[in-house]
């Protein structure tokens, strides 16, 4: 077996380049931070530089690396006018060295060595035992897999074809003979597994095809000055054996049915093509060679004499001449095999341009505008059906007509019996009265310390007159008030929303109550016999309106599965590749929500057609209804209602405890803020006061100081923006300066914006509750 000779290369400095690159691109610090990805890099190159073993091993390595190198060819534009690496490799005919400024040829000449080495692989089995043999065959597949893919990728860097073994009939004839020699090792096979002599001929004249491939491309123009001419005479030996092989074994089912003269004229063509197989073996041939030629020769020859000799003296059947004889059937079974996935793991991963970050949102962008379309047409043919079955009062319309309880509101009972209904109300009712409670009662604590902190400065400039000259509590709390009285009318507002919600509550209630007791239901609920003329009707709607909700189930699971792709598409890595148009890449990837789009389509059209036939058949059920069932229609519509009202009521609770836990926050934030605002001017306070009973009143002239003047100033205000360094005032006769005039409090306790459907915050409407 042949196989084919590594490319070589030398030391090459990945290091400096790559780092030049990064902080030119990127940064010092994202550079600094890929200091180690890219000195392992530069070691896993080494280390497939110089293997020098056969192993499984070397062939993962070489892989690693391979996979790694498609993170380099993505980010990274290796050429003579930007980073600048020269890359040089062997070829693997002549072993002249070629160079090139190229990450194409850098990866190519890796991939070419993964081949390289299965077929080394494959070449060294011992293919004495069944094992060796399927061993040899799947690596000689692997490695034409190799070599098809690397002719593929090669074709689109072609300034890479500057080594011989490169160019694509080189890389043809590296593929056509791994699957000449795999297709040997499946013969091989086939002999020890004793197959049939009819199976052996088609697979045997099939090698010899295959090994004429290779020989007719070895000694092609572009090829024969470069190909070992020893392959080439192996190969066209090769091609003499087995035509003689697939001769021979068709020669052996010839005398079972008695063709005596055929099969001496099969067995006449194995004996020339063994002649013209020794002719052409190559002088330095193995021994193994020679040996394998002679064995098959001697059992040939054997063969024909005695068959010629039976033919001549017992049979005399007419020998016809070798060109009338019809051609072997082949037999093709060796292919080749696809490349391993790459290894997953990219060292490069985070070092992402901005402008592919800008591609991605606007592919991004695109996904969402689909999905959201998408998600509209769901949502438009949910509420097309259940408005056109609320049209026909369907499914209570048929429900009505049901023995006992309907399945539908035994379902309801069993839901609200679980999560004990009215008590679970009343507990929320609870909840959210006592969360009201604590909101109210920090506004009130609130207001209580403002004032307080007024009546208390009041009282003060009352008492000091002209002396007390503080900046009025009621200038320096304009905007803690108005935040307080917005605060306050947000909880007027939810009150009467509380209200609304508790009517609401004690108005189902009774209805609530029944859904949780089977006999209070059974009781209430006026029996029903369908009569004999609604049956088919009936049946039908049922199996119509079944058919629909599970039209409505599949399309929301197609929306989540359209959910799902859209969350774990990211194509930020595919458009970092510069050799391909974004736009292609753009319909590329949409395309994948094209399969999930149609479904959706289908879905929508077959729910028309289904709503056609609902229409029908309803209208065949109105002609045949009777009154008798409209009281228990009414009933079951009561009961429906009730547990509608149940869920909204849950969702209108939970909605409002959320709503009040989040505003105690902001409550509770303000009422510090109110706080500090009287622990300041408490402290403030209590420096005039001394400076007052001390007798040094900083505000007027002393006595006996005609001849000097001051000016007329203030004590600084309180600030609230500064509290948390405030200073008591302590004046100086000779000079005062006033710190900024408040400007009211940080604006951190925003109003909620105004009401609206789904807002507490200002009056609802009368005839609804707090959330819808």
């Amino acid at each position: 077996m042949l196989s084919v000779e590594r490319k070589r290369t030398e030391k090459v400095d990945l290091i400096k380049p790559l780092t030049k690159y990064i902080k030119e691109q990127f940064s010092k610090e994202e550079a600094a931070a890929h200091e180690l990805q890219i000195a392992s890099l530069q070691q896993q190159r080494e280390d497939v530089r110089n293997l020098q073993d056969k192993t499984d091993t070397s062939k993962d390595l070489i892989w690693r690396y391979y996979s790694v190198l498609q993170s380099l060819e993505l980010r990274f534009p290796i050429s003579e006018s930007n980073v600048r690496i020269y890359i040089p490799w062997t070829d693997t005919y002549k072993q002249r060295k070629y160079c090139l400024y190229s990450i194409y040829y850098e990866r190519g000449s890796v991939l070419f060595n993964y081949g390289s080495l299965l077929s080394q692989q494959a070449a060294g089995q011992n293919r004495s035992t069944v094992d060796g043999i399927k061993k040899a065959c799947q690596s000689f597949q692997a490695a034409a897999g190799v070599f098809n893919h690397l002719r593929e990728y090669i074709s689109l860097h072609s300034e890479c074809c500057v080594s011989p073994d490169f160019t694509a009939d080189s890389l043809d004839l590296l593929s056509t003979l791994m699957i000449a020699q795999a297709q040997e090792c499946v013969y091989e096979k086939a002999v020890a597994d004793n197959l049939s002599d009819s199976i052996q001929s088609k697979l045997a004249i099939q090698v010899s095809d295959y090994y004429d491939a290779v020989y007719q491309l070895s000694n092609s123009n572009a090829l024969k000055s470069v190909v070992d001419r020893y392959w080439s005479s192996v190969c066209y030996t090769k091609v003499f054996i087995y035509r003689a092989i697939a001769n021979y074994k068709c020669a052996i089912g010839l005398e079972a049915t008695a063709q005596f003269g055929e099969q001496v004229a099969r067995l006449t063509a194995a004996v020339d093509n063994i002649g013209l197989a020794r002719q052409n073996m190559p002088k330095t041939a193995i021994v193994e060679f020679r040996e394998f030629l002679e064995k098959i020769a001697a059992i040939i020859t054997k063969y024909y004499e005695s068959s010629k000799k039976d033919n001549d003296t017992i049979y005399h059947d007419i020998v016809p001449q070798p060109h009338k004889l019809a051609p072997i059937e082949k037999k093709s079974i060796a292919k080749a095999a696809p490349i391993p996935e790459l290894i997953q793991h990219d060292p490069f991963i985070n070092l992402i341009p901005y402008a592919v970050k800008e591609d991605a949102a606007i592919y991004n962008d695109q996904k969402e505008q689909l999905l959201k379309k998408e998600t509209d047409n769901i949502k438009f043919h949910d509420d097309t059906a259940k408005s056109t079955l609320v049209s026909m009062n369907l499914p209570g319309a048929v429900e009505a007509l049901e023995i006992g309880v309907p399945k539908a509101l035994q379902e309801k009972m069993d839901l609200v019996k679980s999560e004990r209904g009215v008590d679970t109300v009343i507990d929320l009712l609870k909840s959210l009265q006592q969360l009201h409670d604590e909101d109210e009662s920090i506004c009130t604590t609130a207001k209580n310390i403002l004032n307080r902190e007024e009546e208390e400065d009041n009282k003060m400039s009352q008492q000091y007159g002209s002396s007390w000259y503080r900046t009025p509590s009621y200038t320096l709390t304009a905007n803690l008030r108005q935040d307080l009285a917005k605060y306050q009318s947000n909880l007027q507002h939810s009150t009467k929303s509380d209200s609304h919600i508790k009517k609401k509550f004690d108005d189902a209630k009774p209805l609530i109550a029944a859904l949780e007791s089977q006999h209070e239901v059974v009781s209430l609920l006026p029996s029903n016999i369908m009569p004999l003329n609604q049956v088919p009707e009936v049946a039908n709607l049922k199996a119509l309106i079944k058919t629909l909700d599970s039209l409505i189930v599949n399309r929301d699971s197609i929306a989540e599965k359209l959910k799902q792709l859209c969350k774990n598409d990211d194509i930020t890595t595919k458009l970092i590749n510069p050799n391909k148009d974004k736009s292609q890449i753009y319909r590329e990837e949409i395309a994948k929500y094209e399969p999930l789009q149609q479904q959706l389509n289908d879905n929508f059209l077959k729910q028309e057609q289904l709503l056609d036939s609902i229409r029908t058949e309803n209208e065949k059920f109105v002609r045949s209804n009777s009154k008798q069932g409209s009281q228990r229609e009414e009933t079951l519509q009561k009961f429906a209602n009730a547990f509608k009202t149940y869920n909204e009521l849950k969702s209108n609770l939970g909605e409002g405890i959320q709503f009040y836990t989040n505003f105690q926050e902001i409550l509770l934030k303000f009422k510090n803020k109110c706080e500090d605002f009287a622990s300041e001017r408490e402290k403030e306070k209590t420096e005039l006061l001394r400076q007052i009973q001390n007798g040094s009143n900083p505000y007027s002239p002393p006595s006996g100081s005609a001849q000097q003047s001051y000016p007329n100033v203030q004590p600084p205000p309180y600030s609230p923006q500064n509290n948390n360094t405030y200073q008591p005032y302590v004046p100086t006769p000779q000079s005062f300066t006033a710190p900024p005039p408040y400007q009211g409090p940080p604006q951190t306790f925003n109003a909620p914006p105004p009401y609206n459907p789904q807002n507490r915050f200002q009056q609802p409407p009368n005839n609804n509750g707090r959330y819808f």
